[in-house]
């Protein structure tokens, strides 16, 4: 397993901002959670069925079940508890940011459903980067995943597209620019500002002038 050392991750205990919420919250009171819920408890009783069939087989023909891999076993030992942990904290993100992946938002037409830069992918690599059981000490010094050196040598060589600023800024911060633009769009069409700035562009226009008949 010396191959993926930066995954083979063992990490036992949850940091209290990744608890998963408590069951007396008050879920979104939305038919279509409901009815996911519902698709999501069905298959969860149709994998149970078919994984005791497939043990029970197992059994039966005298194989070693899937789990019991090596590979698989290392797997759920190393890398699934802290995956786990990443994937709560990926959605408390989530909940946090009201994220367009956020479950109220799901659905929303989509031009009404609200943007966001949020990446999970790169969140999750983030973290799993920064919880490397091998190396604790970048649980006290946490590196954006875009200041890692790795990810830079993946990006020169193949950068991706900047992201829009709609992804990027806040609604709030959004606003700010907005209102700026305009405060000084109306101050420019004043009259007196248009004569001020008509004055100023035709002096500058005219000491052009000047200086080209100078050089000639």
């Amino acid at each position: 397993m010396s191959d993926i050392s930066d995954i083979d991750i063992i990490h036992t205990t949850t940091p209290e901002w990744a608890e998963p919420p408590s069951s007396d919250e008050s879920e979104p009171d939305h038919e279509g959670v409901n009815i996911w819920k519902g698709i999501v408890d069905e298959c969860e009783k149709d994998r149970g069925e078919l994984d005791e069939y497939l043990k029970r087989r197992d059994e039966a023909e005298g194989q070693i079940g899937v789990e019991q891999l090596p590979l698989i076993a290392a797997l759920n030992a190393a890398l699934l508890p802290i995956l786990r942990q990443a994937m709560v904290a990926l959605l408390e993100t989530v909940r946090e940011e009201s994220s367009c992946y956020s479950t109220k938002n799901w659905f929303l037409p989509s031009k009404q459903r609200p943007k966001s830069a949020l990446n999970g992918i790169d969140f999750i690599s983030e973290y799993l980067y920064n919880m490397n059981h091998r190396y604790p000490e970048r649980r006290q010094s946490w590196t954006y995943i875009f200041d890692m050196k790795w990810v830079k040598d993946r990006l020169d060589a193949h950068p991706r597209p900047f992201y829009p600023f709609s992804l990027i800024w806040s609604r709030a911060y959004a606003a700010l620019k907005i209102q700026a633009f305009m405060r000084g769009y109306w101050v420019r069409r004043r009259t007196d500002v248009q004569e001020v700035r008509t004055f100023w562009k035709d002096y500058k226009a005219t000491k052009r002038r000047e200086e080209q008949m100078t050089v000639i």
